[in-house]
């Protein structure tokens, strides 16, 4: 592909720069508003720079007139394929949209069952949904809160299509058990990476082991567009079908003049409006060069604080598996003992950590079984038409998960910006906890 000096500014190397001291914010990381914790999302003169060359660039979306310069879309999914070590990233309006042109990239539709874990965010769920699918909901590992490959295999039907797994709060699913699984049966392989921008599992990167993966890039995660998301694969076939189901089904037309659109009208698939603005681009090349510089100085803290943790009977993180050689955490987990704290337990201790610390700590999502968030039986997903099988097998209730039910009741999550302050700072994390534990103890 041919290199352009416009580019070059945006953008040198492999998507690195050299670290730059974000705005607004003291070297120590504080926010100079009282607050120990530094802020997030944060922002350089870098982010300015590129959010007004886009500005003034005369082309604010993809489907914007080509201007002879390479769009910053072009280049931020360029930097991110290199940055997960796939070949093609197809950048999206969020990370719902991500994973819906994902599913049906894999070919799933329809009538096609797709196990999704019992435990994570509800869009992962709802994306199936969106596709006519059946989202399959397995129970997950104690210890990961990952989907387990045992019981995912015992959920598999004829009607299987795919496998989505999630790596979730700093940890990661056994994709060693998760490749030989769906190889076996023959099944797509899709990882949401939304948690662990930038981690690795035996020396890759997550999200380049699956036959696609997708990513959110949010305002609260690790790397963030404030709404965005992104899909990757090294599946020529694979990515054709993503840039095509994200822009309507128009490709990218080469040697476009300028003046004229980069896009051209083709038969053959049936395609959405999930691009992402120029602007969201902008803003997610810049958090790009600084993220594995960032995830270094959280790895740092969040090593301290489980040091901290061993001291502390009845919490604990989750276990990272011996393969995740580097991980990377969008929110740190502190499992609850419901021997020491009682069951159900995490809002009480959410809120008082979150006054200790001055900072918001959340309460573990509930497992998708019993989720206020997930109600497909209250959806246009279900009509008349369809028969009491369409419902019943859209009744999350139908699903017994044991593990994700108990995990989704005693843990809360702190926030990955606290470990952007340095290793030292975590003793106030701990000492919050020490003393939650004593307030709240039933031991």
């Amino acid at each position: 592909m041919k290199t352009h000096t416009h580019s070059e500014k945006r953008l040198s190397g492999n998507g690195k720069r050299p670290a730059e001291e974000p705005a607004h914010r003291a070297p120590d990381g504080h926010t100079g508003q009282g607050s120990v914790w530094p802020d997030w999302p944060v922002h350089t003169r870098t982010t300015e720079e590129r959010l007004l060359t886009a500005l003034r660039s005369g082309r604010w979306a993809v489907s914007g007139a080509y201007t002879g310069e390479p769009s910053f879309e072009q280049s931020f999914a360029e930097a991110f394929a290199a940055f997960t070590g796939t070949t093609y990233a197809v950048p999206t309006c969020n990370g719902s949209a991500a994973l819906t042109i994902t599913l049906e990239a894999l070919g799933v539709g329809a009538g096609d069952e797709v196990l999704v874990p019992g435990l994570t965010w509800v869009a992962c769920a709802s994306s199936v949904l969106r596709v006519g699918a059946v989202p399959v909901l397995v129970d997950v590992e104690p210890d990961t809160l990952c989907m387990s490959v045992a019981a995912a295999e015992a959920a598999i039907t004829e009607r299987t299509r795919a496998v989505m797994v999630v790596h979730l709060y700093g940890s990661a699913a056994d994709l060693d058990g998760f490749t030989a699984l769906t190889r076996k049966h023959g099944l797509g392989l899709l990882e949401d990476c939304s948690h662990v921008h930038g981690a690795s599992w035996d020396g890759r990167r997550l999200g380049s082991f699956g036959d696609a993966a997708a990513f959110s890039l949010q305002q609260t995660k690790l790397l963030t567009s404030g709404e965005g998301g992104v899909a990757v694969t090294s599946d020529p076939g694979i990515h054709d079908r993503l840039y095509r189901k994200r822009v309507d089904g128009r490709g990218r037309r080469e040697g476009t003049p300028p003046g004229e659109l980069e896009l051209q009208e083709l038969p053959g698939v049936q395609g959405y409006n999930y691009c992402m603005s120029e602007f969201n681009a902008a803003v997610a090349l810049d958090g790009l060069g600084r993220l594995d510089e960032e995830n270094a100085r959280r790895r740092a803290s969040m090593r301290r604080l489980e040091e901290l943790l061993a001291d502390i009977d009845g919490v604990a993180p989750l276990a990272r598996p011996p393969a995740l050689n580097e991980d990377a955490a969008y929110q740190f987990c502190l499992r609850l003992d419901p021997a020491v704290f009682g069951h159900g337990a995490k809002n009480e201790v959410a809120a008082v950590l979150s006054g200790l610390l001055d900072v918001h700590v959340e309460p573990i999502d509930s497992a998708l079984n019993d989720n206020v968030l997930y109600q497909p039986l209250t959806s246009g997903w279900i009509r008349p038409a369809a028969g009491p099988r369409r419902a019943r097998d859209l009744d999350p209730s139908r699903f017994a998960l044991p593990v994700a039910e108990a995990a989704g009741e005693n843990a809360v999550v702190l926030p990955h910006r606290m470990f952007l302050a340095p290793p030292e700072r975590m003793d106030l994390i701990a000492t919050a906890v020490a003393k939650v534990r004593g307030q709240l103890s039933r031991a």
